[in-house]
């Protein structure tokens, strides 16, 4: 048991620990980091631990991965790809890092995951959504925009909404501009696959008929991610 815990907790750490090496540093590694730290201190001194304090972690353990991480877990690969081919004729493209003025990789994904829908779908539009952080030097929407005009989408198929700062105001104000240009409020969300689900649940707050088209994240740092969207999941839910 000593072993396993060990080797588990220097995986989860080196998994942790691989976005450091592109700049990324969030929640999601930071508890993830000291996660692991502390499940590699429990093995090392495992024998050395009572028994009574042993069974408590396990105990405690055992309960959070039955009763939180697996059950949202679930439901974040139902909505990873859902109703994709129904005919959504509104595309949500959820903002993501802006470096400069040159879209991060996931946003740069979520972009080629929308024009190759917007293609194949000539009569949908999309509502692009993301403001602008203070270390970007351009909106996300204003990014988005750039990337699927460069993808051949024309300008008039494109909605901008440049004011949000978290998921709940993309979906919040992408409602509204759906509301006033009377567009279609059956909408296909596109994001990366951790991230789907509670965009369903935010989107269902608006009357929102949900669709989802994900855009896969990298390996090295899908955990991290995960990590913390878990934790906006459990947030939404006590909120």
């Amino acid at each position: 048991m000593k072993f396993i815990l060990l080797s588990f907790g220097i995986l989860l750490l080196l998994w942790y620990l691989a976005p450091l090496a592109a700049g990324i540093f969030n929640m999601g590694n930071a508890v993830g980091i000291i996660g692991s730290a502390l499940l590699i201190a429990f093995s090392v001194y495992y024998d050395k631990i009572p028994l009574l304090f042993k069974r408590g972690v396990c105990v405690a353990l055992v309960f959070v991965i039955l009763a939180v991480i697996i059950p949202f877990s679930a439901n974040m690969a139902k909505y990873a790809n859902y109703k994709p081919a129904a005919g959504a004729q509104t595309v949500i493209v959820l903002g993501c890092k802006v470096n400069g003025s040159t879209p991060s990789k996931y946003l740069y994904d979520r972009c080629e995951k929308a024009a190759q829908y917007l293609n194949e779908n000539p009569g949908a539009v999309a509502v692009l959504s993301g403001g602008q952080g203070s270390d970007e030097d351009i909106s996300e929407a204003q990014c988005m925009e750039n990337v699927l005009l460069q993808f051949g989408i024309d300008e008039s198929r494109l909605y901008k909404e440049e004011n949000s700062t978290s998921t709940s105001e993309n979906i919040a104000f992408c409602a509204e501009i759906i509301e006033q240009q009377g567009l279609s409020r059956d909408v296909l969300v596109v994001t990366n696959e951790f991230h789907e689900y509670r965009a369903s649940l935010i989107c269902g707050e608006y009357g929102l008929n949900f669709h989802s088209l994900c855009s896969r994240s990298s390996f090295f740092t899908f955990l991290t991610y995960y990590t913390r969207e878990l934790f906006a999941v459990i947030k939404h839910f006590a909120t």
